[in-house]
């Protein structure tokens, strides 16, 4: 199994600490090829928010750097751990650049084969940051999340005791997903993701090309599995109904 961590901190501090913890105890689960990608130390440019990933094709980003590469890695993992300090009850800005460079990946998922934890660090509003964090890697599992208070103040010894605990159970979430990885029959909430955005694309050819052509061949999913025909029919219904109110504020071309 391969598992790899995006660290979104500017520093190796209590995120690192918290994801060296989960290593160790995927570690004695069994054995995994872990790796981190500190945002801190690649060569991720600042997003341009030109349009050009999601319009035309994330081939077409005017940036050149180490993007790609990053994919790459991640496709090529089993699970992926999304890190960040919470900051004004945010991720940081080095993992908001990493979300808005895959923000294509929303309008055409791809990451269906990788298993998701989310850990969000530091004080209030960690519950805001990891809703953040989970607004990326499209078509990816999230399975477990961890929300660990982090202050200048020491914890006591009764909370480090259930931080661990919920390390333990984290890990153990994401190691079991990993060992019994299948995709799953979609739920109504990415069936109606689904019917929307194809709905969107069949009417965007000009406006979104690359939507048009990665919807244009799927039929009831994502990928083929077994749909069940009610929830279909109700993500059919409700995807309508939005997009009928989209074409009352703009000129889908």
């Amino acid at each position: 199994m391969k598992v790899i961590a995006i660290m979104g901190s500017p520093h190796k501090g209590k995120g690192f600490e918290i994801v060296q913890k989960i290593e160790v105890e995927l570690s004695r689960l069994a054995e995994v090829e872990f790796s981190y990608i500190f945002l801190k130390d690649v060569n991720l440019k600042l997003c341009q928010g030109c349009f050009a990933c999601i319009g035309k094709g994330e081939q077409l980003c005017p940036l050149k750097d180490d993007k790609n590469s990053i994919e790459a890695e991640i496709l090529s993992a089993d699970g992926v751990i999304l890190s960040t300090p919470g900051y004004a009850m945010n991720v940081s800005a080095l993992m908001k650049n990493f979300i808005d460079r895959f923000a294509h990946s929303l309008h055409r998922p791809k990451f269906f084969n990788q298993s998701l934890m989310l850990v969000a660090n530091g004080g209030s509003g960690l519950s805001k940051v990891n809703s953040s964090l989970g607004m990326t890697l499209g078509g990816s599992n999230k399975v477990c999340e961890l929300k660990i208070t982090a202050t200048p103040w020491d914890a006591t010894e009764d909370y480090e005791q259930r931080v661990q605990k919920d390390i333990e159970k984290a890990a153990g979430r994401l190691y079991h997903s990993m060992q019994n990885k299948k995709l799953a029959s979609p739920s109504l909430g990415n069936l109606i993701w689904f019917r929307i955005f194809k709905k969107m694309a069949s009417l965007s050819e000009q406006n979104l090309p690359a939507d048009y052509e990665y919807y244009r061949t799927k039929t009831d999913y994502f990928y083929p599995t077994r749909v069940n025909p009610i929830k279909n029919g109700v993500a059919g219904i409700i995807a309508n109904i939005g997009v009928a109110t989209m074409k009352k504020q703009v000129k889908f071309k």
